[in-house]
């Protein structure tokens, strides 16, 4: 009886595992077929929100390592200095607000996409970072000063893929044009900026507060 148990959950597990190499592996498919793709993203459920946690997942690793393997001609942070707190806010912050930011924009102009649509449509779309950081971080380790530019342009192919497939992905799950895909991203930009501008002016507020209430603390403990 254990052994059957036991037997069950294992290819329980083995099956979950597929699945998720199955979802993920259609991150590649996106990336040479973007609208076919993402259209079966949304209306098949080809993409899962746990296979897009695991591909921001993988791109924080990513930067993680990268700010510490990078080669030392293209590195230009302090080793000493590495805060891997801040490393990882810096993916995950600015990818939650763009997702927050571009749901509020587009409920205004009856988007059809969801919050999770967005999210999944987003973190798939940052395929080609992985894919191309990959093997940046390995070339950056034998490459000399005067092949920077390669480096730099692999960089550049990685962002511009990334950017197209973000472009094609909000317009095909919204089923927007393209002229209302580009109008909407750039107000979530602006929303972005907006949403950072509170965010700090709520923290600064918050370390006032704080400060008075500890000088009114010690204000009262003198006076006993």
């Amino acid at each position: 009886v254990l052994l059957c148990i036991f037997g069950e959950k294992g290819r329980k597990r083995k099956m979950k595992g597929r699945a998720i190499l199955n979802e993920l592996r259609y991150a590649l498919y996106i990336m040479c077929h973007p609208f076919d793709g993402f259209w079966c993203l949304k209306k098949e459920k080809r993409g899962t929100v746990r296979a897009s946690l695991c591909i921001m997942l993988l791109l924080t690793v990513l930067t993680v390592v990268e700010s510490q393997e990078t080669g030392f001609i293209l590195n230009y942070n302090d080793l000493n200095k590495t805060n891997v707190l801040q490393l990882i806010c810096s993916v995950w912050i600015p990818y939650f607000i763009w997702c927050v930011a571009n749901w509020c924009i587009t409920t205004l102009v009856d988007g059809e996409g969801s919050f999770k649509d967005i999210s999944v449509t987003t973190a798939y779309a940052l395929a080609p970072m992985i894919l191309f950081h990959v093997p940046m971080l390995i070339i950056s380790r034998f490459i000399i000063a005067e092949e920077a530019t390669f480096y730099y342009m692999l960089a550049a192919i990685a962002v511009l893929w990334s950017g197209f497939l973000i472009f094609v992905g909000l317009m095909t799950v919204h089923q927007f044009t393209p002229g209302k895909t580009l109008g909407t991203m750039a107000l979530a930009v602006v929303a972005m900026a907006i949403i950072l501008f509170l965010a700090l002016l709520f923290v600064t507020i918050l370390q006032q507060f704080w400060a008075f209430i500890n000088v009114l603390l010690k204000e009262l403990s003198m006076r006993r």
